[in-house]
């Protein structure tokens, strides 16, 4: 809830004179069809909203939109159910008065707009929130559990920010939600594209799934960098934000986990595009079959994020002796330059094999080097798998010796670490089963170092923008 208020005005309904209606906006808004399309959907449903007597009453209702609900339309939802059907049952119901709230996301819910309703001259027991999530990210019953804390929550802020504005809401008391309103969009399981010409017929159906990993699961020092480079100014709808990022690192340093904790971030579904969706054995067809899975993703912008992981099949042209591959590389190449492409997330071990055309601003913005993990970082995966697979520690002093003994781990050895000790120790992880361990695990410290200076060496040569992560000997 980091925004700053944008607007704060008092609407008057024709209707209901005696009712007075305290708008407040977060976000730039405007007058949207979607507004009156949630005014029609929520009047269905009056006779729930109107019973603000009973305290213990909350209706749930779950909307899914089959477009992608922008902040500027959704934050303007308030002023035309402010002044009809909350003016409507306040004039009705004049010792109670109506807090509408539109939040997105709901684990760190952000307030897009307020408005509260209540009789002019009456006195007032409280308020009962009315709250549209819009694209929550948490499920149905954990939302109804956590939703009056989530309210508290904003009331305090919104307090706060008005009485900047000597505009004084503190006496009200905030009572128990009385409707809560989830705009979830349709989740489509797959893409799909049919390709057809004289030579052959292809179905081709692409995955679309839901990230499995969040910012929480990264290095601390990363997460500040990427929200300022890439999350926040794509949030705020800056014209100039990012339009996709290249990670780049050794097998295992966790990059899949950041490609999926950005498209989280970003509350999009994840989208993979890998060659043997596309590639074909006739002259023309890969081409073919690439512009039309280009041309569905690019219609779900919105929703998904394009993952290229393993993105070393997109070499560098100077690599390539095949004009197949040329072709194929060049098509990528001219949709990811097209502005209404999605965000699109590559990864690779070695960045010397990508083509550096794509790697400049204007196709993929920024690059991020991960290199081996710190101290700080391995502890963080320590307490996370053990939490993951139900590992116990018989000591704290367990996790410490573990964090000592994997200096030059990849977070993906670290797992498999943790696992294999506890394997030995049937679920409970002691100073024994993880010296066992360590004798099963052969690394080379030398080649680690080797690997983690190359790197640097990379990120030094790198033309544009560079997010690094590459802790120092001492801080492995």
């Amino acid at each position: 809830m980091s925004r700053k208020l944008k607007d704060a005005k008092v609407l008057w309904s024709n209707l209901y004179r005696d009712v007075k209606n305290l708008f407040v906006s977060y976000v730039p808004y405007r007058d949207s069809y979607i507004s009156y399309r949630l005014l029609a959907t929520l009047s269905k449903h009056y006779n729930y909203l109107e019973n603000l007597e009973n305290l213990d009453f909350a209706y749930y209702l779950k909307i899914r939109s089959r477009f992608t609900v922008k902040e500027s339309d959704i934050s303007f939802a308030l002023v035309p159910l402010s002044l009809n059907i909350f003016s409507k049952i306040v004039s009705r119901k004049k010792y109670y008065g109506i807090l509408g709230l539109v939040l997105r996301g709901f684990k760190r819910a952000e307030l897009l707009s307020a408005s509260i309703t209540f009789a002019e001259g009456k006195e007032v027991e409280g308020l009962r929130p009315v709250v549209i999530l819009v694209s929550p990210d948490e499920e149905d019953e954990r939302i109804k559990s956590r939703v009056a804390g989530v309210v508290s929550n904003c009331w305090s802020r919104l307090a706060e920010d008005l009485g900047k504005q000597r505009i004084d809401i503190a006496p009200y008391e905030v009572l128990q939600p009385i409707s809560v309103v989830s705009l979830r969009p349709v989740e489509h399981s797959e893409l799909r594209v049919i390709v057809s010409d004289g030579n052959e017929y292809r179905d081709i159906r692409i995955p679309i799934r839901r990230p499995s990993w969040s910012l929480s699961d990264l290095p601390h020092k990363l997460i500040d960098e990427i929200r300022i480079v890439l999350i926040n100014p794509i949030f705020k709808g800056l014209t100039f934000s990012a339009k996709g990022a290249f990670i780049t690192g050794p097998p295992g340093v966790g990059k899949t986990v950041l490609a999926e904790a950005l498209a989280s971030a970003l509350n999009l579904s994840v989208i993979e595009l890998r060659p043997q969706n596309y590639r074909s054995m006739w002259y023309g067809a890969t081409e073919k079959a690439l512009n039309a899975i280009f041309q569905q993703i690019f219609r779900q912008k919105n929703r998904v994020a394009l993952v290229i992981d393993d993105a070393e099949f997109i070499s560098s042209r100077k690599y390539t002796i095949h004009e197949a591959h040329v072709s194929e590389i060049s098509t990528i190449l001219y949709h990811l330059q097209k502005p209404e492409r999605p965000f699109t997330i590559l990864t690779a071990n070695n960045p010397d094999l990508i083509d550096p055309a794509l790697l400049r601003p204007g196709r993929i913005d920024t690059t991020i080097v991960l290199g081996y993990p710190d101290r700080e970082m391995r502890r963080k995966a320590i307490l996370n798998n053990a939490r993951r697979y139900a590992i116990k520690f018989a000591e704290e002093s367990v996790i410490d010796r573990i964090v000592e003994l994997s200096k030059w781990f990849s977070l993906a050895e670290l797992d498999a670490f943790l696992r294999l000790a506890a394997s030995k120790g049937d679920g409970i992880v002691r100073n024994e089963e993880v010296e066992w361990a360590k004798k099963k695990f052969m690394i080379s410290v030398e080649e680690r170092k080797s690997t983690q200076e190359y790197l640097k060496w990379w990120a030094r040569r790198f033309q544009g923008i560079l997010i690094t992560y590459l802790p120092s000997e001492t801080e492995v």
